[in-house]
């Protein structure tokens, strides 16, 4: 079962936490210490990086491709539907690790997404990380980034006897990020990404993909109470 988002943040704490609180608050004590000897300012410890915007797919009837002639399509199709409601999470968790998800692209750490991928393909994943991904720099250009209007469609490729064996997702991916100068950018991602179930290894997953960016300069979006504003 691919985690929800609230799990996924804390599979990020790779050390047990208590190992983490106590050096800070040792930390934090001796520079309280230390400023309020010294007449200056405590700061305050905590906050951090806020969490992932919302962000679900719209999600396309998946078509079913047979290779045996007398196939029940509609089992096919049934089937079909089922495996792509079982991806759907992984893709969207896949653009929410790459895009949305503040604590990753702030801190340039995209290990999540490349989980997505099968050994041999996560090595060439890396490689593309500018155009899998906002970027190795964008927690140095970007303040924020919300999604928008997004699509998934599949093709499920049926071996003989009836069981899925290859997936190919066809990805539409759109959203807007606000730059630290106060520009925009409207982020799009588009392609496919080729699945199949790799032995060893749990669920679906990516073998292979092909990705295109056609990001470009916008305008800032429009405020909700702009065009509800009276008029004077």
């Amino acid at each position: 079962m691919t985690p929800n988002r609230v799990q996924r943040g804390a599979k990020k704490r790779r050390v047990p936490l208590a190992l983490l609180i106590v050096p800070i608050a040792l930390v934090a004590i001796g520079v309280a210490i230390l400023l309020a000897l010294r007449g200056g300012a405590v700061p305050i410890i905590g906050g951090g990086d806020e969490p992932a915007p919302p962000f679900d797919f719209i999600v396309k009837p998946a078509t079913a491709i047979s290779t045996a002639p007398d196939a029940d399509e509609a089992a096919l199709s049934a089937s079909a539907d089922q495996v792509g409601q079982a991806i759907t999470p992984a893709i969207d968790d896949l653009y929410t690790n790459a895009f949305l998800d503040p604590s990753n692209w702030r801190h340039d750490d995209y290990d999540e997404v490349f989980e997505t991928f099968a050994p041999d393909a996560a090595a060439t994943a890396e490689q593309s990380v500018e155009t899998l991904t906002l970027g190795a720099t964008a927690g140095d250009v970007f303040q924020t980034v919300e999604p928008g209007k997004s699509k998934l469609s599949y093709q499920v490729l049926f071996d003989p006897d009836g069981a899925p064996e290859t997936v190919v997702v066809t990805v539409i991916f759109r959203a807007t990020a606000e730059r630290k100068d106060g520009t925009y950018l409207a982020i799009e991602s588009e392609g496919e990404f080729f699945l199949r179930q790799v032995k060893g290894q749990e669920g679906w997953k990516i073998t292979a993909f092909d990705v295109t960016r056609g990001d470009h300069e916008t305008k800032p979006p429009s405020s909700p109470s702009a065009s509800t504003s009276p008029s004077t």
